[in-house]
């Protein structure tokens, strides 16, 4: 039976008040695998993570409520390995990487934006009219950041500055429409100002896009 790694804790955290100390959502609890310094959440499953939605939901809900408990490092779905060994070795190869990770991620939350994007024109481009070169720029600037949303995500990160440790961007698609996608780490500390901000800031744009959040810090990770 290979184990579903659900994301990464210190060695001492104590997530939850369960009796045994390790995290509970639903009827199976997650399980700790241990180094002298940190520690991985891990439940047992087949040689793949199933696809079902049902187990994905699941998946999110446990890593959230580690996240309201704990600074934890959220693994994204679907990485599995082998066995607790595996789990000992992988912790081990990245310690000092996960260890450094845990302490920016000390006591933060992930806040997001997505500003709206105008959909890609799907031009039909004739080969035998258009050299490959030509074909490439063409999409490498219908895919690129609109100086419109580059313009807005600097005035967001100017007006916040000092309210977040890290930010990032990226396009994504959200709801089948396609979107820039703000990432913010906001100390907790901070998240009511930085969420005033926002409102503020509502009341003076157009257009401030979707907020969403606070979430386990996904954009934050590697």
């Amino acid at each position: 039976m290979s184990l579903l790694l659900y994301g990464i804790v210190a060695e001492d955290t104590q997530p939850t008040s369960e009796p045994d100390g390790t995290p509970h959502v639903g009827e199976e609890p997650l399980r700790l695998v241990k180094t002298a310094t940190l520690a991985a959440l891990v439940k047992s499953c087949g040689t793949e993570a199933s696809g079902a939605p049902t187990a994905v939901l699941d998946f999110g809900q446990q890593i959230m409520h580690v996240h309201q408990r704990a600074t934890i490092i959220p693994i994204r779905y679907g990485c599995v390995l082998k066995d607790d060994a595996a789990v000992t070795r992988h912790l081990l190869n990245h310690e000092a990487h996960y260890r450094a990770q845990l302490v920016e991620l000390a006591n933060c939350d992930e806040m997001g934006i997505r500003l709206s994007l105008a959909p890609v024109e799907n031009n039909a481009v004739v080969m035998s009219k258009t050299s490959g070169l030509d074909y490439l720029r063409s999409r490498k600037l219908a895919y690129a950041v609109p100086e419109h949303a580059e313009r807005q995500a600097a005035l967001l990160n100017n007006a916040l500055m000092g309210l977040y440790r890290r930010h990032c961007a990226a396009i994504s698609m959200f709801n089948g429409q396609r979107t820039y996608l703000l990432s913010y780490l906001v100390p907790r500390i901070a998240l009511p100002e930085f969420l005033d901000t926002l409102k503020t800031m509502a009341n003076n744009m157009t257009d401030i896009g979707f907020v969403s959040g606070p979430w386990p810090p996904y954009n934050f990770t590697s």
